[in-house]
């Protein structure tokens, strides 16, 4: 039943990733920017599929992993409002 689950996660994660790029294509926008939202995704979907496994030290480190991402994003955001505070009031 694991590898069935790890399995529809890739899936997701392959799905999600391909409708990020498809996003930033459309709107004419760099891949390096959609990869700062990928990586969050690749690092979660990963996260999780430690936690699935039998091994506790696996688990604890699917849990940090997942931890991480969203800690990751906030971060992200946070530096994203920052930067754009900091041009705007440069005009």
């Amino acid at each position: 039943m694991p590898r069935f689950q790890a399995l529809v996660i890739l899936l997701i994660l392959l799905l999600f990733s391909l409708l990020i790029i498809v996003l930033f294509r459309k709107f004419n926008r760099d891949l390096k920017t959609a990869f700062l939202f990928i990586v969050p995704l690749l690092v979660f979907s990963l996260g999780f599929i430690l936690r699935l496994s039998i091994k506790p030290s696996l688990v604890d480190i699917g849990f940090f992993l997942t931890e991480f991402s969203g800690l990751f994003t906030s971060v992200l955001f946070a530096v994203c409002l920052l930067l754009g505070q900091l041009k705007y009031w440069k005009k």
